[in-house]
């Protein structure tokens, strides 16, 4: 319908106006995409879930295929239950290893907090109590006028607290109710993801086949770029996160090692293991770690910690940005402008969202999608 309205249009009319309308067309398409992007992943989400998944077993169950004498439900069947046995012994021993750990901090955590407890104490009798008996002394001299209005003033600022503190101790219930519930919802997720995956693998050849018979040649030609550049994006992205870990993890190790602290690789392990979560980064363990220490008066070690601190996040901040330029492809300053834009529209959502936003350029890009539609706005041609 589009096409034949554009179609007529271009029979009368000057070429600006004609670049001007079918920038109007690229505008619409885009924001029909947009949209059905959108609720695809609201609603269907789990069947697009399976889907990927589906694409990365696809070349294992070819091989089960060819392998053996079975047949393709068969070694779909088989691929995905061996899958789902690693990641149940994954979590299996998962759980093990934080038993014991848990088993460790129980013995441990108690001294820990005793001595924060004493600490508290000591200085509750040293500086918080002379302070309070200052303060009601200089009280007890003031005007009868003046002390209604500093009680009244308490009275209204306890309230305030107390509500707040109902408000908050209500949604923290209300958000681990919640949870619970979804709990069952989430294996039920779980399994239409599997069931999913495994029809998806199956009725492959089909829907190969569908999609030659019926999709756009314009559209066979440009998804298997976007399909290569994806998994260039995704997998450069990847490698630069495991060795941005790896470096933070080497110079956590090694001040581990020079401050001699205990238990050093392990506990280098598993901040690295943190910092390879997107944002969640190692002051997850060293900012209330360097504050206990603080706090304790430890100032030993507290300095040399936040030294080490300092270390890491310079160095990543350092060299995140060239890492990602080679191995992604993106220039570090078009990095820095897509982070500072996002955070400008989306606060510190933007902050999260901007890796994705520049690996979806850097894939628009690579395909060759922009300089199709550019020269379909420019010429008319696809």
């Amino acid at each position: 319908m589009i096409d034949t309205i554009f179609g007529a249009i271009n029979m009368h009319s000057h070429p600006t106006v004609l670049r001007l309308l079918r920038l109007l067309h690229v505008v619409i398409i885009f924001l029909i995409t947009i949209t059905v992007v959108y609720f695809t992943i609201i609603y269907i989400y789990p069947f697009v879930i399976a889907f990927l998944l589906a694409i990365l077993l696809i070349k294992p169950i070819h091989f089960i295929e060819k392998t053996l004498p079975v047949s393709r439900g068969v070694a779909c069947f088989f691929i995905i239950v061996g899958i789902f046995i690693l990641i149940t012994l994954f979590i299996a021993c998962s759980t093990m290893e934080s038993i014991q750990a848990f088993k460790y901090l129980s013995k441990h955590i108690p001294v820990h907090i005793n001595t924060l407890a004493q600490f508290v104490q000591l200085q509750l009798e040293n500086h918080i109590i002379p302070f309070y008996n200052r303060l009601m002394n200089q009280f007890d001299a003031l005007e009868q006028s003046q002390q209604q209005a500093i009680t009244q003033q308490l009275q209204q600022s306890m309230q305030q607290l107390t509500e707040t503190s109902a408000s908050f101790i209500e949604t923290m219930f209300t958000s681990f109710i919640k949870a619970l519930q979804a709990i069952p919802a989430f294996f039920s997720i779980c399994m239409f993801i599997l069931l999913g995956t495994f029809f998806i693998c199956k009725e492959w050849y089909k829907l190969k086949e569908w999609y030659q018979l019926y999709l756009p040649s314009f559209l066979k030609n440009i998804i298997p770029s976007i399909g290569l550049a994806t998994k260039h994006a995704f997998l450069g992205y990847f490698k630069a996160q495991l060795l941005l870990t790896f470096i933070s993890t080497s110079i956590i190790y090694l001040g581990f090692v020079i401050i001699r602290v205990d238990f050093a690789f392990t506990l280098a392990l598993l901040i690295g293991l943190v910092d390879f979560i997107p944002y969640v980064g190692t002051g997850l363990f060293f900012i209330p770690w360097i504050g206990y220490l603080f706090l304790t008066g430890d100032y030993s070690l507290t300095i040399p910690l936040a030294i080490l601190y300092g270390v890491v996040i310079i160095q990543r901040q350092i060299t995140e940005p060239k890492l990602m330029a080679t191995h992604i492809g993106v220039n570090p300053l078009l990095i820095l402008m897509i982070t500072f834009i996002s955070y400008r529209f989306f606060g510190m959502i933007g902050i999260l969202i901007a890796p994705l936003l520049t690996i979806s350029l850097q894939i628009l890009h690579q395909s060759g999608l922009t300089t199709c539609v550019w020269k379909y706005i420019k010429d008319g041609s696809l």
